[in-house]
């Protein structure tokens, strides 16, 4: 059991705090799966293709602007958990950014479901109070099946969707660590 007093906040890494290439977030769906369907099976390639894929894909990303110093400020009113889709640990993106030791945990999709449904997946084992996502189809999925508060990321691919109305928009971390920390 958890003695600490903040709530739990998980938070998606790629369009949150990680940089998409050349600031255009194609990853964004815009549409949504039926709740009530069976979670999306992913396509998993075997981790000695997908460990070099990933590097290629990821490694060379910069993080948001301001998002190191958003995210230590909101880790002074929340407990930080990293929820992504990789399919590969970021332990090297985080150590060469200096964003080691933000989260006190990061968990990565090992299942063979797609991003949205493992995240719905953990985040119902987790029960975290709030989740950041960039993505409106993930975003939309927690919203319609659980009681966490889902912050979305604005990009210009997720604008204009019919969302739920429990999910709240933000500008990026840096404005939503100005509206819930000191």
């Amino acid at each position: 059991m958890n003695d600490d007093p903040r709530p739990l906040m998980t938070v998606d890494m790629d369009g949150v705090f990680c940089e998409p290439p050349f600031g255009q977030n194609l990853g964004i769906h815009r549409t949504f799966y039926d709740p009530a369907m069976a979670p999306h099976p992913a396509r998993v390639y075997p981790r000695w293709l997908n460990a070099p894929l990933d590097r290629l894909r990821f490694d060379f990303r910069r993080p948001m602007p301001g998002a190191r110093g958003a995210l230590l400020r909101l880790a002074t009113v929340r407990r930080l958990v990293l929820v992504t889709g990789r399919r590969t640990r970021p332990r090297w993106w985080l150590r060469h950014h200096d964003f080691d030791g933000v989260f006190e945990a990061v968990y990565v999709n090992q299942s063979g479901l797609g991003s949205a449904h493992y995240k719905q997946t953990l985040l119902r084992r987790l029960q975290p109070a709030e989740h950041v996502e960039d993505d409106g189809r993930t975003a939309q999925l927690l919203a319609q099946t659980s009681d966490t508060l889902v912050y979305l990321c604005d990009w210009p691919r997720n604008r204009d969707l019919p969302l739920d109305t429990r999910i709240i928009r933000v500008g990026g971390l840096v404005d939503l660590a100005s509206r819930l920390a000191p």
